[in-house]
């Protein structure tokens, strides 16, 4: 398979919003069935491109990179082409090369979605800003003149309509932000269980007072659905505790909740997010 084929598959994904799994051989003491450079790639339904060998070499790779996908991170290997003489941190392959091959499995991820539902006066900003640190971003709102190319030109799309509605004929990755951030109550709402319903895999953050997230939540709950899948992926209210007042300030808040939750950091999440507690 021709190395333009499989970048363009890998392209493909990633405009897909899915991550990939690029294994590539980068260093081979011996004999090898294939050379440096040589890459199979791996997607998130594990269909597989290219070859980096075949045999039992190729299958543990495609397994690892598998692995890696899953974890969501790069991992190096060491694998022997022989049946003896294997190096104590070499994987066997029952393979009569003879070699000893290094494999780099790196995972590539699509850039970060933000999908804001409400394009008024917090949401305008939030978009603003999230597009200025790098994340993909989708405005939708039930007026067109808050949701259109003109007021966001770096939009990925713009999308009016009946918010529940429109969520609804939307394609999720694991990889993406859902804000919600309209500020009616009632969509607010539908919104936040059209999400739930569609088993959302990414994080979700609600722009709401404390008492109208306990609200949201416990009706949930008392309609009969289960929250467990999303303890840690609910923040409500949104945003950290920095004392933000406008709207500017208020889009600051979120993302930088955001930014702290994507990595890891120690920075205290706000500690208004009643989510964690009302969700057993």
């Amino acid at each position: 398979m021709r190395p333009e084929f499989v970048y363009n598959k890998i392209v493909e994904e990633l405009m897909k919003n899915k991550s990939v799994a690029v294994a590539t051989i980068i260093s081979k003491e011996g004999s090898g069935p294939r050379d440096i450079g040589a890459q199979l790639v791996v997607t998130e339904d594990g269909v597989k491109y290219g070859t980096i060998g075949g045999g039992s070499l190729e299958n543990i790779i495609y397994e690892e990179a598998v692995k890696a996908l899953r974890e969501g991170k790069p991992k190096l290997l060491k694998l022997a082409l022989r049946r003896d003489n294997i190096p104590s941190d070499a994987i066997p392959t029952n393979q009569l090369c003879g070699g000893i091959v290094q494999v780099f499995i790196n995972v590539i991820h699509p850039a970060p979605r933000i999908i804001i539902a409400g394009g008024g006066n917090v949401g305008k900003p939030i978009a603003d800003i999230a597009n200025v640190i790098g994340f993909r971003v989708v405005v939708m709102d039930e007026k067109e003149e808050l949701a259109n190319p003109l007021r966001y030109p770096y939009a990925e799309k713009t999308i009016v309509g009946k918010l529940p509605e429109e969520v609804g004929k939307l394609e999720f990755g694991k990889n993406d932000i859902f804000i919600i951030a309209y500020g009616e109550v009632e969509t607010d709402y539908q919104v936040l269980k059209k999400l739930v319903e569609m088993k959302f895999p990414g994080h979700i953050w609600a722009l709401c007072s404390r008492n109208r997230c306990s609200w949201m939540i416990k009706r949930l709950l008392d309609e009969g659905y289960d929250l467990k899948d999303f303890k840690g992926r609910l923040h409500m209210p949104a945003g950290l505790d920095i004392r933000s007042d406008t709207p500017e300030e208020i889009a600051v808040s979120i993302l930088a909740e955001v930014i702290c939750v994507r990595k890891q950091c120690n920075i205290p999440v706000n500690s208004m997010d009643i989510s964690n507690i009302l969700i057993k």
